[in-house]
């Protein structure tokens, strides 16, 4: 958990806040808290996900796709309060499960099981997806043109209105791919960043309660625009859609169990 120094070197002030929960906080509270999250998996977690990965192994077979090559896929349970309760995260191959969801799927509760076996069925394939898109950088590059993304060897910087408010995700380090968007009648090439609205203030805020996607002018202008600013958005809003969706049910599961 803690090898990942791309991630944790793309923190801000307000990430540490937010997810430890207080002003002021330091990465080495943070790295000292998140490594007390880690859980250990019980036998019938670890016979469901091999179940889970046979099943898509199948229908990989089935569909005739053949995935492009992949290191060893390293399965990590957590509480994930280290992550502000999201459903589950990457870093590097290493894939991380909420405890809540991952004991839901085994429990007694027909309600909780299959709620929590639904959210696995989704999640599984969209953490496989950034595992393979780090292994291979081509793959990558040809998945972000199928939504009009190209990628460049650098990252672009974060202007001081994003940095301030920025929130890192592990899913993605890096900010090296942007798409032409038409803003107020103008096409603005801009990278995309997981930002808050406002900062830390008080114990129980969670970030994703207040949070958007921020459109970055590649020119290093420091300004960024939101998702409803850009009218031909509408791949990007449909995702968005899409999250919401996906942080609902994960939502709904972690309360029924």
């Amino acid at each position: 958990m803690l090898s990942n120094k791309e991630y944790y070197d793309g923190f801000s002030q307000n990430d540490l806040d937010f997810k430890m929960q207080k002003k002021d906080a330091t990465m080495e509270e943070y790295q000292s808290f998140a490594k007390e999250q880690v859980k250990d998996f019980s036998d019938g977690e670890k016979e469901l996900l091999d179940e889970y990965f046979k099943n898509m192994n199948q229908t990989l077979r089935d569909n005739g796709y053949h995935l492009p090559k992949l290191d060893e896929i390293v399965m990590i349970k957590t509480t994930m309060v280290e992550e502000a309760g999201a459903g589950a995260y990457t870093h590097g191959t290493q894939i991380y499960f909420g405890s809540s969801i991952i004991e839901g799927a085994v429990s007694d509760d027909e309600k909780t099981r299959e709620s929590c076996r639904e959210y696995l069925r989704v999640v599984l394939w969209h953490e496989l997806f950034h595992c393979l898109t780090r292994c291979n950088p081509d793959f990558r590059t040809d998945m972000y043109k199928l939504i009009h993304f190209e990628v460049v060897p650098e990252d672009y910087p974060l202007p001081k209105s994003v940095a301030d408010y920025h929130i890192s995700n592990p899913d993605v380090e890096h900010h090296n791919s942007y798409a032409t968007f038409h803003i107020n009648g103008e096409d603005i090439k801009c990278f995309t960043d997981f930002v808050t609205t406002k900062h830390f203030e008080n114990k129980g805020e969670s970030f994703f309660d207040c949070s958007t996607t921020a459109l970055v002018p590649i020119d290093g202008t420091d300004i960024y625009y939101t998702p409803e600013q850009a009218d031909n958005f509408s791949f990007a809003m449909a995702y968005g859609k899409l999250l919401k969706q996906v942080t609902m049910l994960s939502k709904n599961c972690m309360d029924a169990f």
